[in-house]
């Protein structure tokens, strides 16, 4: 009996398609376009296929979470948005008023949904928008726009049904997939940090990226299990929320971990400990993952699996440890590696135990569910769990909206006036390639250029192929598959499979020639010129004026966890608490800063400003978050132990920051005598002076972003 193994290939597979929901998408959004388009056909109603096949797929491609009848609550909204936007269009697309004045409407409402719901709103915005312009092509009396909305209302419910089937199939908890994300997030973190990839090669370090990744998943979760679980629920709730926060409080400990390796990293003997750290690294993220298909499947095996990872985990670290022992016992650097060590090894048994308690909550399902779990906790709040609007109003997605709206009126005003063929793809183009930020507007119209230009090429070579009904169902619905695949991993690729999908859908219902390939095309690329010159001239809002301001924020939340985590070194208080959320505010923070800076670099150059220095200050804060986390970690290993750190020293630190976010905002740089530097107490315990040490560290990645900012300390 051949023993489980991470690297074996079956294995992959297995955790692939139990963790992502990649693969599940895809099939849902092929098998309902199949059906739907065959049903048109088999009903002698091939006029509908134009309707209901895209509603099928749009609806079965949404990827909901939360309790069942939240999830069919969310899907028939969609459903109806859909079917009401159809109506709209046919009705509209008559008149060139009606038309512009319609979409513009219909704009405005798409800025709503964005505002109402993170998760879901672009997804309604998108598909209502397309449908619009879609039956706004085909234009008619009341009669057809009855027709058409409920070709699509028809389509719809087939993608609920589709939906349906996988949930009996695969039954999931409200919120263990949830849960398990979050420790699907803490194990790529954690892979991020190896210094190479399995294979042996050198790995892109993406650590900033995994951490904002990881801070978002956690609060999603942690909204979805406050939201779905009722009262009934409060001691499953409990735990599941203890789960979340494990997977979390194991990520922030290895990250401490790997920031005081780093210190090591520049030593001649290190060579000896890095394979070591590597080692161990890949058997943590293994581990992880390992955590979140227990959460999942809840399977006593599973477990079982978990047990064996965390041991060989356990062994790894241990391995490094005597690593880490051969350098300089005494050395302060070497001793707070060894302590953040010891704090990870320390985790894993409760991991084991916590995902017991997981695996004894359920009872694990086998072949096909006779009924549905957690129907019984349905509440208006975890219906309207969805709509989350964001707690301050964002006057960026209101100039967005309006810019969209304008956008649109003016794609929608062109097609009708001059009559384009197929002149809605430019509206659609607009709406799809239209970002919030003139950076993602360009590198979205790359994408779909890209990939309109390849699907319209090989397109025109299947106008020459001659199929059955059949044929053309079977190839459109590959192209649905890889379309629903690709469309959150490589976009460029989504659009090539989407286009061609497109031919084969026209294709069957009437003979077209190459001056549909053209057209489109051209359509595309006027929508994309569109889209990308609104984002230029229209109420833009340009990134060199906003991203030092997101630095400032982001150094001030610095600040606050500083002051928290010193507090509770005086009080002899573990890393909880307001420490930890001292500590979730920073990382959104530094996402915030991250995030404009990749807005930043995708700017015009003339609109950049000083890049390098900003990007020097986006990282060198993230640095300084990871040394305070260090710091914090220094908690758990004095627990009890109160430290009163010197008022006046605390202060100098925190008035620098201070200081240096007001320079920051105003451009000015800080003065000289701005920087009091004070000198730790002397005759202090090794122990004390380990925790010096490290605000040390703080005070040079301080000193570090002030000279990036122009400072001179």
């Amino acid at each position: 009996m051949a023993s489980p193994h991470d690297s074996t290939r079956a294995g992959k597979v297995f955790e692939h398609s139990m963790l992502t929901t990649d693969v599940a998408r895809a099939l849902r959004s092929s098998l309902a376009m199949a059906g739907a388009w065959s049903l048109c056909l088999l009903t002698g109603n091939p006029w509908a296929v134009i309707m209901a096949a895209p509603a099928a797929q749009n609806v079965a491609l949404l990827d909901v979470r939360g309790d069942y009848r939240a999830r069919a609550a969310i899907l028939l909204v969609l459903t109806a948005v859909l079917a009401c936007s159809a109506w709209a269009g046919a009705m509209a697309g008559n008149h060139l008023i009606t038309a512009v004045l319609a979409i513009g409407v219909l704009a405005m409402l798409a800025g709503c949904w964005r505002y109402l719901s993170g998760d879901y709103g672009p997804n309604f915005a998108l598909a209502s928008g397309l449908f619009f312009l879609l039956a706004m092509s085909e234009p008619g009396d009341w009669s057809h726009a009855w027709h058409l909305m409920a070709a699509t209302c028809l389509g719809g419910l087939g993608g609920i049904l589709v939906q349906l089937a996988g949930w009996f199939f695969r039954p999931q908890h409200a919120v263990r997939h949830a849960v398990a994300e979050t420790w699907v997030a803490a194990s790529d973190l954690v892979t991020a940090m190896r210094s190479e990839t399995d294979d042996g090669k050198p790995t892109v370090q993406q650590v900033p990226e995994k951490e904002g990744a990881l801070r978002a998943t956690v609060d999603r979760t942690l909204h979805v299990i406050a939201t779905t679980m009722g009262q009934r629920s409060e001691s499953l709730a409990a735990h599941l929320d203890d789960t979340t926060q494990l997977a979390a409080r194991l990520a922030t400990r290895t990250t401490a971990l790997h920031t005081a390796m780093e210190t090591l990293r520049s030593r001649d003997d290190f060579k000896s400990v890095g394979p070591s750290f590597d080692s161990a690294l890949r058997s943590l993220a293994s581990a992880l993952r390992s955590g979140a298909l227990t959460v999942i499947t809840h399977r006593p095996e599973q477990l079982m699996a978990l047990d064996v990872r965390i041991r060989r985990a356990g062994d790894l670290l241990q391995v490094l440890d005597t690593r880490l022992q051969s350098l300089a016992l005494q050395d302060e650097e070497v001793l707070q590696a060894r302590q953040m060590l010891a704090m990870v090894s320390e985790l894993l048994p409760t991991v084991q135990l916590t995902l017991r308690e997981t695996v004894d909550h359920g009872t694990p399902q086998s072949g096909f569910a006779l009924r549905l779990p957690d129907l019984s906790g349905m509440s208006m709040r975890s219906l309207g769990a969805w709509v989350n609007p964001p707690a301050q109003f964002d006057w960026t997605l209101v100039r967005y909206t309006f810019r969209v709206a304008a956008v649109l009126m003016v794609a929608v005003a062109i097609h009708q006036w001059f009559q384009i063929p197929r002149g809605h793809w430019i509206a659609f183009t607009a709406l799809v390639v239209l970002q919030p930020d003139y950076g993602a507007t360009r590198q979205k119209l790359g994408q779909r250029l890209f990939g309109t230009l390849a699907g319209s090429t090989v397109g025109s070579l299947l106008l020459w192929v001659k199929m059955p009904a059949a044929g053309f169902i079977l190839c459109a619905s590959v192209m649905a598959f890889c379309f629903a695949y690709f469309v959150r991993r490589r976009y460029g690729y989504a659009v090539f499979f989407v286009t061609l999908m497109i031919v084969l859908m026209t294709e069957s219902m009437i003979p077209v020639h190459l001056d549909f390939t053209v057209e489109r095309l051209l359509a595309t690329l006027a929508g994309g010129m569109l889209s990308l010159a609104a984002a230029f001239l229209l109420w833009p809002k340009w990134e060199q004026s906003q991203a030092p301001r997101y630095v400032a924020a982001a150094l001030r939340a610095n600040r606050n966890y500083l002051e928290s985590v010193v507090e509770h070194f005086g009080k002899g208080d573990r890393f909880t608490g307001a420490a930890v959320l001292a500590k979730r505010t920073v990382e959104r923070a530094n996402s915030q800063a991250v995030a404009s800076l990749q807005r930043l670099l995708s700017e015009p150059s003339k609109r950049r400003g000083d890049v390098e220095q900003i990007a020097a200050l986006t990282t060198y804060n993230q640095r300084l978050t990871r040394a305070i986390t260090v710091l914090g970690q220094h908690l758990n290993h004095r627990a009890g132990d109160p430290l009163a750190i010197p008022h006046a020293y605390v202060t100098s630190i925190t008035e620098t920051m201070e200081g240096l976010a007001k320079s920051l905002e105003s451009g000015v740089p800080s003065p000289k005598d701005s920087w009091q530097k004070t000198a730790p107490p002397a005759n202090i315990s090794p122990d004390d002076a380990m925790v010096y040490r490290q605000l040390a560290t703080v005070v040079t990645e301080i000193d570090a972003m002030a000279l990036a900012a122009g400072a001179t300390t």
